[in-house]
């Protein structure tokens, strides 16, 4: 694994519409629609976010008629799993890790500022 592969597929999981998306399909199957519906996200992100979630080999899709229907690849289902249970046993740690807030709090504001 060098650097590149390591921030991809960080970058792929640790976008939070993404891991909500993940999060609905180790439920269960679902179409656009459905991921839509579930998830709160406009139509047109969730296939955009269905994109990278399939280039990086995280779901595979199939078609029912007209529909596609997006599968997740079972280690990532297993992986989403343990990483949810994880934030949520040590959420009050994670919540008040000064280091990663910080980074986060400096992203963010160099983010807002850029875009100003």
């Amino acid at each position: 694994m060098d650097k590149l592969e390591f921030r991809a597929f960080f970058y792929a999981l640790g976008d939070y519409s993404r891991f909500s998306i993940l999060r609905f399909l180790a439920n269960g199957d679902l179409s656009v629609n459905e991921i839509a519906a579930a998830t709160g996200i406009e139509q047109s992100n969730v296939s955009h976010h269905l994109q990278c979630l399939l280039n990086c080999g995280f779901v595979s899709v199939r078609k029912e008629g007209k529909k596609h229907i997006y599968v997740i690849n079972t280690a990532v289902k297993q992986t989403v799993n343990s990483i949810a249970n994880h934030i949520e046993a040590y959420k009050k740690q994670i919540i008040s890790c000064n280091i990663a807030n910080r980074a986060y709090i400096l992203k963010v504001t160099k983010w807002k500022n850029s875009s100003t």
